[in-house]
């Protein structure tokens, strides 16, 4: 596994590069979510931050072939709900009639591919101008509320629209906080574009507006993560794993100490693609003074995170959300430090939505219907049955 330096990160990514394709393969790790076999595709959005790498590295040839790879896997087909944004992989069959989002192409790859193409051409001066443009205009104006926080950072910036960044700004500010709260893979997609949004901005205004919630979700992102277990607290709105030391998790990239795992194969690998962009764009702040005790934030008129960390184990829940308990949602989590050094955990499943409260130092209350619990490891506290749930208590050693 590659350090967090971009060298480093380079030298494995040019293992997965394809000469004959132009195109980075997916390499171990990548995909597993959806059930891809490793060196069986090529990435799109992963190829584009290779061609950042690239660009810097001085190798222009090469990166100017993947860019060309990827402006021919854009779908130019107005009327069309795929219209402007890129194939899922370059594998991928074009969409037809009954194509489903998600599944035969992915709207999002407007933002993650197009940001990054208008970075390359600002920084490297490509004229990108027409895959830039064909993906703004395929944008469904209504599809990506400014509640759907990395997408919406990405697409302001990509579209040059104050308007718009001045709601996704209005709504971060009500209550100091995003609603994927709690996400360490996309906390650090919208420090991405929060960087973007500081260091090359439309207008003065997005300068303004980057360096002052990059500085508040900085501070909030304090009081959440546990440097000794080295992992964010939950509760997760969006989590695709449970420890950052064992998965590529994007905030890792930007902390002052970096996390990633550190044996191969490792998770959600092909996000490891961005660590030259985040390199590009000036990486995290130096330093952070982490906090512990009690913690809670108000995510919306409806959803409140509590949590609390200790010395050796932090625990996380959620009140309000209405997701069920399942998938990328994890509203109640508890992680403790192991023997070997690193962390153990815990969390709280169910097919229904689950409401849970930290409300004091080592409790976890949880309360919902057909609740399951999965772990790493054996909790070295209590779980407790209750009328309407359990009780999570931790037990010092």
């Amino acid at each position: 596994m590659p350090s967090s330096s971009t060298d480093a990160v380079s030298a494995w990514a040019d293992r997965w590069y394809d000469e004959a394709r132009g195109l980075l393969w997916n390499p171990p790790g990548s995909f597993d979510d959806d059930g891809v076999d490793a060196l069986s595709v090529h990435m799109t959005a992963q190829s584009a931050w290779y061609a950042v790498d690239l660009l810097q590295r001085g190798l222009d040839d090469r990166a100017r072939r993947v860019v060309d790879e990827l402006c021919a896997l854009q779908y130019d087909e107005p009327g069309t709900p795929w219209h402007g944004t890129f194939a899922r992989v370059a594998e991928s069959p074009p969409p037809r009639d009954g194509a489903v989002e998600w599944v035969h192409y992915d709207p999002n790859w407007r933002q993650f591919v197009g940001t990054t193409f208008r970075l390359i051409e600002r920084v490297f001066g490509l004229d990108l101008r027409e895959p830039i443009e064909l993906a703004i205009a395929g944008e469904p104006p209504d599809r990506v509320p400014p509640s759907y926080s990395n997408i919406a950072l990405m697409r302001a910036w990509l579209e040059e629209d104050e308007a718009y960044a001045r709601e996704i700004v209005r709504l971060f500010t009500e209550n100091g906080a995003f609603a994927e709260y709690g996400s360490p893979t996309y906390y650090g997609i919208d420090l991405y574009a929060l960087a973007l949004w500081r260091v090359h901005p439309p207008t003065p205004q997005f300068a303004e507006w980057g360096r002052a919630i990059e500085d508040d979700l900085w501070r909030d992102i304090a009081r959440w993560y546990h440097p000794g277990l080295r992992n964010l607290c939950g509760p997760y709105s969006r989590a695709y794993g449970m420890d950052m030391t064992r998965y590529v998790a994007l905030l890792g990239m930007w902390l002052p100490d970096p996390v990633l795992p550190d044996v191969e194969p490792f998770a959600h690998s092909h996000d490891l693609l961005l660590q030259p962009v985040v390199d590009l764009l000036g990486g995290g702040p130096e330093h952070v003074d982490f906090e512990r005790g009690l913690v809670s934030q108000r995510i919306n008129d409806e959803r409140v995170a509590t949590g609390w960390l200790g010395d050796d184990v932090m625990m996380g829940g959620e009140e309000g959300g209405r997701w069920r308990a399942q998938g990328q949602y994890h509203p109640a989590t508890v992680h403790w430090a192991n023997t070997d050094g690193g962390c153990d955990w815990l969390r709280v499943r169910s097919p229904n939505p689950v409401n849970a409260l930290v409300p004091t130092r080592g409790v976890l209350e949880v309360e919902g219907s057909e609740l399951t619990i999965e772990s790493s490891a054996p909790f070295p506290g209590t779980v407790e049955a209750t009328e309407d749930g359990l009780v999570v208590r931790w037990v010092d050693r």
